[in-house]
């Protein structure tokens, strides 16, 4: 198999006040391009600081990290920040769409950090949004959005760049049953076209829709490779 994520022996600590805190403590994962897996485990249990590394938003106190082939440690901040605009695409829970931008220039924002051509973006956004159904809403404001289409947008936006890696930080949290149904099988098509996806959730339900569960608890792995689906 050919992995996309290798990391060994990641670490990460904070310090409050004068109490270190150990969010992950040697954590070894590897995954597979075309993968979609999700990472369970409970409030505090390291989840999001885990993506957050693996999306080269925070670097890890310690260990090694090689993402699509790029030494991460070896990498300086600004190589990072170029890496991301270009290669990950974010899908929040909180969706952390601008409410004076239409649906349309939402999904372009990412690439205000990207190397592209002049009429690049407003071409790969048009085309997003219409991946995620969005057309007749393209120049709606997210005032006049449902919770779901708001995520649908969110999603355009990470999807707009042509991302290498989707991590997603518990895209279903702040939905109902109903629209989180449609934004899992929005994944599922993703996965299935062949993206890569990571997702962050506490819900079994939700991960056992993906094709690898790992589980944290206290900073650790505490189970690895649940069966391929």
């Amino acid at each position: 198999m050919s992995y996309l994520i290798e990391a060994w022996g990641i670490n990460k600590e904070f310090r409050i006040g004068s109490s270190l805190i150990h969010a992950l403590r040697d954590i070894d994962i590897h995954i597979g391009k075309g993968q979609f897996v999700a990472i369970m485990g409970p409030s505090g249990s390291g989840k999001s600081t885990l993506l957050y590394i693996l999306g080269c938003l925070e670097r890890p106190s310690s260990g090694a990290y090689i993402l699509d082939g790029k030494d991460v440690f070896e990498s300086s901040d600004r190589q990072l920040s170029n890496f991301r605009a270009n290669h990950i695409g974010f899908v929040f829970q909180t969706f952390n769409l601008l409410p004076q931008l239409t649906v349309l220039e939402n999904v372009e924002l990412p690439f205000l950090y990207s190397s592209c051509d002049d009429h690049e973006p407003e071409e790969r956004a048009t085309k997003a949004i219409q991946q995620v159904g969005l057309t007749d809403r393209i120049h709606h404001r997210p005032a006049q959005l449902s919770g779901g289409e708001m995520q649908r947008v969110a999603i355009a936006r990470a999807l707009a760049i042509e991302p290498t890696l989707i991590l997603a930080d518990e895209p279903t949290g702040n939905l109902d049953s109903k629209t989180s149904e449609d934004i899992l099988e929005l994944f599922e098509r993703l996965h299935d076209d062949g993206a890569t996806i990571v997702m962050v959730t506490h819900d079994r339900e939700v991960a056992s829709r993906c094709q690898r569960v790992m589980t944290l608890k206290d900073g650790k792995f505490i189970d690895g490779v649940e069966g391929e689906r």
